[in-house]
Formats: C-alpha cells, structure tokens, sequence
C-alpha cells in the first residue's frame, strides 16, 4: 500500500496574496466582540454557582463544589486571586480561551494553505453568536473548544514537519482537555484515534507518522480520562444518564420523538439563522469539489463527530425529556470549529474552481457563503446589547434601597415541580440586609422569616422560571395580584408591595395567600405550602390543612397529582413530616 508525507495531507496551496493582516483583522474583530460580550453579559445563574466556591481558598472546595474536572475551576480561582473580583476579570480565562481559539484556527487555516479565503472562514468563526456568548461564560467550554483546536493544529504540524515539539505540544493539550470537561473531549480523542488510523490505513498517511498521535490520546484517556470520569462520578452521586440497553430501547420512539419534533423547534428558536447553516453544511458535502477537500483533512470529522455524537447521547440517554431539561445552546459551541472547517471547504472550492465550474453555481455558492457571514449578525449584535440572563446585580442594587429591615419574598412562576432559579445575589451584590427568603424553600423553613419589617415580592419572569438563559414560553399569568402594586419593573424581575402595610410574619403569611390566590393552584403551590407551614408554626395546623387541602381541590387533575408527588418526594408538606 502506498504512503504519503505529512505535507500531502493538506491542500494544493494557493497562491497567497499577503494574507496574513486578514487573519489577524478576524481574529481582532473576534475579539473584540468576545470582550464586548463578557462586559455585557450579566453572569447567570450557573456561573455563579462555579465561582461560588473560588474565594474559599480551598481546593477540595474549589474542585468538590464545582463538579467539574479541576483545570478550569483552579484556572479561575487563581485569576480570581491575583485579579480580584469584576465582569472581565472573571471571565477572562474563557475569554482568552476564546480568543486563543480563534488565534489557534487562523494559524490552522492558514498551514492548509488556502489562502485569504481562510480569513473569511475566520471570520465567519470570529462573528458567530455561539462563539461570541460562550467565550464570555465563566463555564468549562472555551476552554475545551480551545484544547481541541491547540491539538488539531500540534497534529498537523506533527505531520507537516515531523518536529517533536509539536508531539509535546499535542500531549499537553491531550492532559488538558482531560482536565477540563468529559463528554466533549473524551469523544474528541476517540474519534481524532480513529480517523487517523483510516487515514494510515487508506494509505493517504503513513502508520509511522500516525501512530505517536494515536497513542497520545491513548494513553492519555487510560492514565487521566478514565480516573477523572471516575472521579467526578462519585463526586455527583452518579450521572443523569442511563446508559443500560434496556432503558435505551425502552425510550427509543420518545427519544426520537423528541429530536424530530422539539429539538428541530429548539433549534429554529435558538438558531434563527440555521436554514443558511443547513445550506452551507449541505452544499459543502453535495459539491464534489468542496467534498474531496473536506475528507481529505483528517481533523474533520474529529471536530464534528463530539457535539453530534452529544445531541443524541443527551437525548437518548437522559431520563428527562425535552422541555424538562433541554439541550441547551452552550453545548453547541463545539459545533463551532468543524462548521468553520465546512465553510472553509466550500470557500476554497469556490475560489479554486473559478475559471472551472459553471458561473450559475459559484454564483450561487457565494451568495450562500455571504448569507451565513451575514445572517448571523443579528443574533451577535443581540449577545453585546441585550442582557440573556437575568441581572442579578442590578436586582440587588434595588433591593438595597428598601428599608434594612425590610423582608423580601423571591419566586418566580413556574409549575410544581420545576426548577426555580435561586437569588444568587448574596454574597457579590447584596450584604445581610434586606433579609431575601426564596418561597420554593419557604415550607421547609418557616422560622427563617424575621417577626418583624415591611413586606415586598420580587418576581422574576416565568421565562427565566427554570431556565438560566430565560428562553421558557411564558407562563399563564398576568401579573396582577389583589391587594398588591407594582414598585418597578426592571430586566426580568418585577417589584410588588402591598397597597396597605404588611410587617413580620403576620404580613409574609398575607402575602403568599394573595400571591397564591393569584398564580392559581400549580404556579402558585409553593406560596400555599409556604403559608400552610407558617400557620402551622403559627398553631393554626387546622388552617393550613385546609388550605392546602383546598389548593388540591382547585387543581387540574393532573396537576393535583404532579403537586401531590413532589410534595410528597420534596418534603414541601408541613404536614407530612
């Protein structure tokens, strides 16, 4: 069988007309728009969760209460400790992993040898909303996305040049992508293993250039992969998904249920440019031309196959469904590098073929490449100017202006059962005072309210109910609340005191009776358990029996029995414990 070199695996170079300044101008414009973007962007709830535990000092803390494999938790407490606490300062480890990325891939495009077109598929990367927002986002993703693309590019240059530093740069980025996130990287490795032992068998590589790359990951996913799944296995109690055939099988038709009809409904509401995705993705593997270019690169379906291969994963293998628990946007940003290589792909082909092929069609293959750079400024320009989480900090700042004595009831409606996104204010925003008592945890404990100051109800939207980037249908309620007025309006939460005062417990009671009265009996349940624990404390159990006796009454029957349950699995009746 025939072999090849490592430089015959790329692309007949073109001719290159000083490309180098529109690499680096996609990678400024890129960012730019990432540093843009973590000014803007409030943290949301999960990345306050993560970086909850950095101040602690701690790295049993730091690593345990995160949950995640320890690279970027330590990242970002190190940056935390020497930077401080700010919007950019701790976000600047996705940040620079972001922009690195970027830097990282122009260097990629540019070994290809493809010339400025490279420049255009960069920046096509450098503008996409997806990379935008989460290189913003104090979570373990930029940084993975980041560790792929440092290894693709120490791969090909292993093969180009056969210079062990690229080996070692590639075991680096093998050891890091393993401690920063599982799912995505672990099938990253896998598949770069595989897909260049095809190439080495097709002859299109030799074994003796492949094998140190195929044996890197290896090693790596035996000695540091599997130990740290381990590891952040017992850690979270196990996974919430179920892999046994059994179950597989059993949630088949849902499962595919769910991809063909509300994935394809997520997707379109996420992704509202996605039709021009689609026609470039479809139009890069239909056109022989841009096809031979993509499969000739070894790294393609490595960076394609982990966040396909997750989709489904997620869907077939969580016992959740769709709307309880959706994939969420943040996932897809792995999607990001292979979509940039597909565009790269149909570019060079158009370029390469421009005295060649039919004038109709490379016309029309450019309009679609301009349409994809195009079409998804809209949703960039939306990421730098529109808040995609709640503002916790500005809720904060107007909570702060309230009496110091003043008890603030947080709720947000969202059917029993749900999640309901806490007030993770405190201790970044807000100090001790105003006491903010979240009504979702109300029932099970009653003597947290103070016996005395003035009453108020903070209500974040129901859009935002159980989703941390507020992307929920809104939930059928107007609002309004008998007896209650509305102070402010602000972002994504609503202000209410009552129209005569309210005061201690006596007035906490009052107000989760009228707020429950108003959601109805589903929305509102936690407010009626609320209230049923505090006339139980109280000496009124008869009362608070028969409250929530008659919230069962008022109840659909399949919210009664939806109430019923997690009351019962959440310990939220008073009395039953």
């Amino acid at each position: 069988m025939s072999t090849t070199t490592g430089r015959l695996s790329r692309v007949a170079p073109m001719r290159r007309v000083s490309d180098a300044a529109w690499y680096a101008g996609s990678v400024v414009v890129g960012a730019i728009l990432v540093v843009m973007a973590a000014l803007q962007q409030p943290f949301n709830e999960n990345e306050l969760k993560q970086m909850a535990p950095y101040a602690s000092g701690s790295l049993h803390q730091i690593i345990g209460e995160t949950r995640q494999p320890p690279l970027d938790p330590l990242l970002g407490a190190m940056v935390q400790h020497l930077l401080g606490e700010g919007q950019l300062r701790q976000r600047l480890v996705p940040v620079l992993a972001g922009i690195g990325a970027l830097a990282v891939m122009g260097l990629l495009l540019r070994r290809l040898g493809v010339g400025v077109v490279g420049a255009f598929a960069l920046l096509v990367m450098a503008t996409a909303p997806l990379f935008v927002r989460y290189s913003a986002y104090s979570r373990p993703y930029a940084l993975p996305m980041f560790l792929m693309v440092i290894f693709v590019y120490a791969a090909q240059g292993w093969l180009d040049t056969h210079a062990r530093r690229w080996l070692v740069l590639a075991a680096v980025a093998t050891l890091a992508l393993l401690l920063a996130r599982v799912p995505e990287p672990v099938m990253f490795l896998l598949t770069t293993m595989v897909s260049l032992a095809w190439f080495a068998f097709r002859g299109r590589l030799s074994w003796s250039q492949v094998w140190p790359l195929i044996a890197i990951p290896a090693v790596g996913l035996m000695a540091v992969g599997y130990p740290t799944f381990r590891a952040l296995r017992s850690q979270t109690g196990g996974s919430t998904l179920d892999s046994t055939l059994s179950r597989f099988t059993s949630r088949f038709d849902r499962s595919l249920h769910q991809l063909v009809t509300e994935f394809a409904s997520l997707i379109a509401s996420s992704f509202p440019w996605w039709p021009i995705t689609l026609a470039v993705i479809v139009a890069a593997f239909a056109w022989p031309v841009s096809r031979r270019r993509l499969l000739g690169w070894w790294f393609l379906f490595p960076l394609l196959v982990p966040p396909t291969a997750w989709v489904l994963i997620y869907h077939f293998l969580s016992p959740y469904s769709l709307q309880t628990l959706p994939y969420r946007a943040r996932s897809a940003l792995f999607f990001v590098p292979a979509y940039t290589v597909v565009v790269l792909a149909l570019a060079a082909g158009v370029v390469e073929t421009v005295h060649r092929a039919d004038r109709r069609l490379r016309a029309g293959l450019a309009v679609v490449l301009a349409a994809a750079l195009v079409t998804q400024l809209p949703a960039t320009g939306r990421v730098l100017v529109q808040d995609l989480s709640p503002d916790v900090g500005e809720a904060a700042a107007v909570l702060t202006r309230l009496p110091e004595d003043a008890i603030v009831l947080y709720d947000t409606p969202s059917p029993s059962g749900y999640w309901h996104q806490p007030f993770r204010a405190r201790p970044r925003y807000l100090g001790d005072r105003p006491e903010v008592l979240q009504v979702s945890q109300l029932m099970r404990h009653p003597k947290s309210v103070p016996p005395q100051g003035p009453v108020y109800l903070l209500m974040l939207d129901s859009e935002c109910a159980y989703s941390t980037v507020c992307d929920e249908a809104p939930a059928d309620w107007n609002g309004e609340v008998g007896g209650w007025r509305v102070v402010r309006r602000f972002d994504r939460y609503t202000l209410y005191e009552p129209r005569a005062p309210l005061s201690g417990r006596v007035g906490v009671l009052q107000a989760l009776r009228d707020f429950a009265a108003s959601l109805g009996p589903d929305l509102g349940s936690g407010e009626t358990f609320g209230a049923a624990a505090l006339l139980k404390l109280r000496g009124r159990s008869r009362e608070g029996k028969s409250l929530i006796n008659q919230m069962y009454e008022d109840a659909e029957p399949g919210a009664e029995e939806r109430i019923r349950h997690n009351a019962e699995r959440r310990n939220q009746d008073p009395f039953q414990h």
